[in-house]
């Protein structure tokens, strides 16, 4: 098994690091394989140290139907304008999508790296509050098959595709597995499977308080999956039951009925930051800190284990991941002073 450690390439090395030599250095100091780079932007092949990717996460396009469905009227009361549409998505129009996701799966095929992580999921602003959205989760899937479909047909891509669990609902959230099974039948592609993220199956239970019951959960979960044999990647990290952010005042959607949780805002950027506000607050990607995980991974036995927790500092996410990486090998976490990190990053 490999473990990774997840960055966005820009295709700068994410935000904490200053050059690709200083992140091969830092992944070498941490005893860790390589990196799950999420490209963003026009990236080269040649940009990146093919060396130090172990996996590929694919951009995400959470507000997906809208465009990908080329409907106008749903972007403009979205959106408010063209300028915005085209700012939010980088295109206008559905062959943008299409011709992104061809553009990062032949990224994928040139670093030759063994995986793509793609959510099959959609969102939208309206209805992020109260997860009651007016589409099926059969309406997720075939439109995200769609897109995938489209995409591969066109790209050189032979290696991995992976659909990660999410925690919105009419999303991907493996609450069964006719979930996997159905995407299977409809995308078109030979090697599929499944990348598990711990703290999104754990969004999906509001009553988890401790780790100790989040572990136990999730190994009931994926007992009751019984997909283990599809999971090649994880992503390791814990989520929490905490209490409601300042936007979550209430569980009912928008209308005239209610007060908007968007009433103080000017325009669509300022409505992304408070729903931004709030995922991060349902889903803020910690490290788990002390329980035993070797028996989860053990349960699991991926191939790749993406330690994918929140990167405030360099100090505190090698922390992080160290402490969670203790856990991992079924060993109590070492205290971890900044003195003691340090030593250990300049080693």
């Amino acid at each position: 098994m490999q473990q990774l450690a997840n960055i966005t390439v820009t295709p700068k090395p994410g935000h904490l690091f200053d050059s690709w030599a200083s992140a091969g250095q830092w992944l070498s100091n941490m005893q860790l394989s390589g990196f799950e780079i999420y490209p963003h932007g026009c990236v080269n092949a040649k940009d990146i140290p093919t060396g130090l990717v172990g996996g590929f996460h694919l951009q995400s396009f959470p507000i997906l139907t809208p465009l990908l469905y080329n409907d106008s009227k749903r972007l403009m009361q979205i959106f408010g304008d063209w300028k915005t549409v085209e700012q939010f998505y980088g295109g206008t129009d559905a062959n943008h999508i299409v011709n992104v996701m061809v553009s990062q799966l032949n990224l994928a095929a040139e670093l030759n790296t063994p995986y793509v992580v793609f959510h099959p999921m959609d969102c939208d602003m309206e209805h992020l509050f109260c997860q009651q959205f007016p589409w099926t989760l059969n309406d997720t899937l075939n439109a995200c098959s769609e897109l995938l479909n489209l995409a591969l047909s066109q790209s050189h891509f032979k290696g991995w595709l992976l659909f990660e669990n999410m925690w919105w609902k009419q999303s991907f959230r493996l609450e069964s597995r006719c979930e996997y099974d159905k995407l299977r039948t409809l995308v078109n592609h030979n090697k599929c499977g499944i990348c598990f993220d711990t703290g999104h199956m754990m969004s999906t239970n509001s009553k988890l308080t401790n780790e100790t019951d989040a572990v136990a959960f999730l190994q009931r979960r994926l007992q009751q999956l019984d997909l283990n044999q599809e999971i090649k990647t994880l992503h390791l990290n814990s989520n929490l039951s905490s209490k409601p952010s300042n936007h979550e005042q209430h569980s009912t959607c928008l209308s005239h009925h209610s007060p908007s949780h968007y009433e103080n805002c000017n325009g669509f950027w300022e409505q992304f930051d408070v729903a931004l506000e709030h995922i991060t607050h349902l889903d803020p990607h910690n490290g788990f800190n002390h329980v035993e995980l070797a028996n989860l991974i053990e349960t699991i036995q991926p191939s790749y284990l993406v330690h994918e927790v929140s990167q405030n500092s360099l100090f505190e996410w090698s922390r992080a991941i160290s402490v969670q990486m203790d856990c991992t090998a079924n060993q109590a976490p070492a205290p971890q002073t900044e003195q003691m990190l340090g030593e250990r990053l300049t080693a």
